[in-house]
């Protein structure tokens, strides 16, 4: 996963999590939707998918879960 990936999903995820979508690890008292986003990218259980181009024009799809 490169750097801008991670960001950007990160970032997506903490958005979600700050307009109230389901957290998918123990928060343990954080409420800080980054921190949260980065445990469950650290726990591989961030739902969301990284869509990668290529220079022919196809893309692939990976999950988190697979770029870990």
């Amino acid at each position: 996963m490169t750097k801008y990936e991670r960001a950007r999903l990160l970032g997506t995820r903490a958005l979600q999590i700050s307009m109230n979508a389901p957290v998918l690890v123990d928060t343990e008292g954080q409420t800080d939707p980054l921190q949260i986003a980065l445990k469950e990218l650290n726990e591989k259980k961030i739902p969301l998918v990284v869509r990668r181009y290529l220079p022919d024009g196809c893309y692939e799809d990976w999950t988190c879960e697979e770029l870990l």
